[in-house]
C-alpha cells in the first residue's frame, strides 16, 4: 500500500502536475474534468459530448450550481462560449417579481458606467450575480460599488438590484 508521500513522489517523477490550472485548460479538457468530478452530469444531461458552444453552455450552467472546483470549471466553460468572455445571466434569470421598471423608476435610476457583472461563489454558499460599477446621479455623489443582481432587463438596458433599479451605460471589457 502506497502512502501519500509515496504517491506525491511518484506523481512528481512521472511529470504529472500537482495542481491543474482551470484557466489554462481547453474546452475538451474542462468537459472531461467535469465528467470525472461530477457523477450525475452524464445522467442529467443527455447531450452529444462534443466541445461545441451548446455543450459547453449546458455543462457550464449545470456546474455553476455547485461550489468549489465544479463551479470554477462551469464558469470557465461559460466564459469560453461568451463573446469576449463577458458573462451574462441566462434570459430566464429572475430573482424578483419586478422585471419592468416604472417611468418614475426609470427617471430616478442612477447610471452605472462603466459596469461589470460577475458570477460569484464563495465557500459553501450557492453562486449569485454581482453587478458593480460607478453610479452617476445628478442628486448624489459618484459612488463605486457592488450590489447583487436580481434581474437584467436587456431591452431597456436596466438592472434590478438589491439597491433598486439602475440604468446600464457602457460595460467594462472582460
Amino acid at each position: 500500500m502506497m502512502t501519500a508521500i509515496a504517491l506525491r513522489r511518484r506523481r512528481r517523477s512521472l511529470g504529472v502536475p500537482r495542481r491543474i490550472s482551470i484557466g489554462s485548460m481547453d474546452r475538451g479538457s474542462l468537459i472531461c474534468e467535469a465528467i470525472l468530478l461530477d457523477e450525475e452530469i452524464e445522467r442529467a444531461l443527455s447531450i452529444y459530448w462534443e466541445p461545441d458552444d451548446e455543450t459547453c453552455r449546458r455543462v457550464g450552467w449545470w456546474l455553476v450550481r455547485h461550489t468549489g472546483t465544479l463551479f470554477h470549471i462551469g464558469r470557465r466553460l461559460l466564459e469560453l462560449t461568451s463573446p469576449g468572455g463577458a458573462l451574462l445571466p441566462p434570459r430566464e434569470f429572475r430573482m424578483c417579481r419586478e422585471t419592468e421598471p416604472t417611468e418614475e423608476e426609470m427617471d430616478a435610476a442612477p447610471m452605472l458606467q462603466p459596469w461589470s457583472l460577475l458570477l460569484f461563489q464563495s465557500g459553501s454558499s450557492p453562486a449569485f450575480w454581482k453587478l458593480g460599477g460607478t453610479a452617476y446621479h445628478p442628486e448624489h455623489d459618484c459612488v463605486w460599488g457592488w450590489t447583487r443582481l436580481l434581474h437584467l432587463n436587456r431591452d431597456k438596458a436596466m438592472a434590478r438590484t438589491t439597491d433598486g433599479w439602475v440604468r446600464l451605460g457602457k460595460r467594462m471589457s472582460a
